[in-house]
């Protein structure tokens, strides 16, 4: 297992990292006045690299543990590293759960097929009408060389918008082009931006990724330990392990060890922030209380996804600074940042944006939209889905690539 897994990394370093490493290291080699001989080379990276190393790495590690059978069949083993729907963008999908699936035959389903539409539009839905039209406007102040802080702010949070709106939706066409084959794959969000800490945010926010952290860096690191500054290490070595996944840049690894921090200082408080909240009464209010949780850790999230957005660790310090100044967060320079959008754009954003919170509400009251949409009328279900495909046409925007493509 150890070799496999070293191979992997030694080709998801090379293929990922080189360039990276390159760079600091001639950084370094300036500070300290030295030559660098190493030139730049160009190195291609091959699609869905990332996806397919996490998953092969699961596989390894499942077998030596005794939690997977290794696979005989050359057809099935390639089947379950190359299956298409989730190559590029994930789910991160387990041996267990899939290699089964593969070995039942698939029969036509008329259940599969309209099920496997409706998560295909609905993905298409977010990505060309919510995501696309939010690209441009954020990128125009990320790219910006001198952008004020309130345009920051509200570029941060468009932003956010912007990536659950991507990668939910890569993951829903993902879903539903697998389902009209048979095959079910795991659920990657389950609403992320109504969580109440960021320990609930990262069970909601690529799940299957935060699982795979979870049993491949984070408890094999705990093997043994038992005080909690050693757990702390770890799982500040487990979002680090997240950040440099994510990409080769500073600013990614910055991303990484802030949300470790949040972890640590949230589990090191949890108990004294409860005393607060017993203290004022806030606990006495308890929708008021959750929607707190939710605003606070949403601004949090935002502000890590500064050093997500910036081009460098260099660029995201100073996005970071601008984000924190409180006079990027007056209310009167944040209505003048609307600037960046035309007045057509923002109706129209504004309009499907509260469309997509309607859907995520009845998601909340009835666990899945499409099974409360099974119950009703032909007539509001051919409603529902003449909106959607009719919605895309006419207003989804195309030409963005989806964002976790690049991972």
């Amino acid at each position: 297992m150890q070799i496999g897994i070293i191979l992997l990394l030694l080709s998801l370093g090379w293929f990922k990292y080189i360039h990276f490493v390159h760079d600091t290291l001639r950084e370094i080699a300036k500070l300290v006045n030295l030559h660098y001989p190493i030139p730049y080379q160009e190195v291609v990276l091959p699609l869905a690299i990332s996806f397919y190393t996490l998953q092969a790495i699961s596989y390894l590690a499942d077998i030596y543990y005794g939690k997977q059978k290794a696979e005989r069949h050359f057809g099935y083993f390639s089947v379950y590293f190359a299956f298409f729907p989730q190559l590029v963008a994930g789910p991160i999908e387990r041996a267990r759960k899939l290699l089964p699936q593969f070995k039942v035959e698939q029969g036509f389903h008329i259940e599969n097929i309209t099920y496997g539409m409706k998560r295909i539009a609905w993905g298409f839905f977010k990505k060309t009408i919510i995501a696309d039209r939010l690209a441009p406007i954020v990128s125009s102040v990320y790219d910006s060389p001198d952008p004020t802080g309130s345009q920051i702010v509200l570029a941060t949070i468009l932003f956010s918008i912007q990536l659950y709106a991507d990668f939910s939706a890569v993951s829903d066409i993902a879903i539903g082009s697998a389902r009209m084959l048979g095959i079910k794959l795991t659920e990657n969000f389950n609403q992320p931006h109504f969580s109440v800490s960021i320990g609930d945010f990262w069970n909601r926010w690529h799940i299957t990724f935060s699982l795979w952290l979870r049993d491949y860096i984070f408890i094999p690191l705990c093997k043994g330990k038992k005080k909690r500054s050693d757990i702390y290490v770890a799982i500040i070595i487990t979002f680090l392990v997240s950040g440099i996944w994510h990409g080769a840049g500073w600013n990614f690894v910055l991303w990484g060890l802030i949300h470790g921090i949040y972890r640590v200082f949230g589990d090191a408080t949890k108990s004294s922030r409860e005393k607060m909240a017993s203290f004022i009464r806030l606990d006495r209010h308890p929708m008021i209380q959750r929607w707190w949780k939710i605003m606070i850790t949403f601004w949090l999230v935002c502000f890590s996804r500064v050093f997500f957005r910036s081009d460098s660790g260099e660029q995201g310090l100073e996005h970071a600074q601008l984000f924190l100044s409180l006079s990027s967060w007056n209310p009167v320079e944040l209505l003048h940042a609307f600037d960046m959008f035309s007045i057509v754009e923002l109706v129209i954003f504004v309009f499907f944006y509260v469309v997509a919170h309607i859907f995520y509400y009845l998601e909340r009251k009835n666990r899945s939209i499409w099974e409360w949409l099974s119950h009703r009328s032909v007539y509001v279900r051919l409603a529902v889905y003449i909106f959607i495909v009719a919605s895309v046409v006419i207003f989804g925007v195309s030409g963005q690539e989806f964002i976790y493509g690049e991972f």
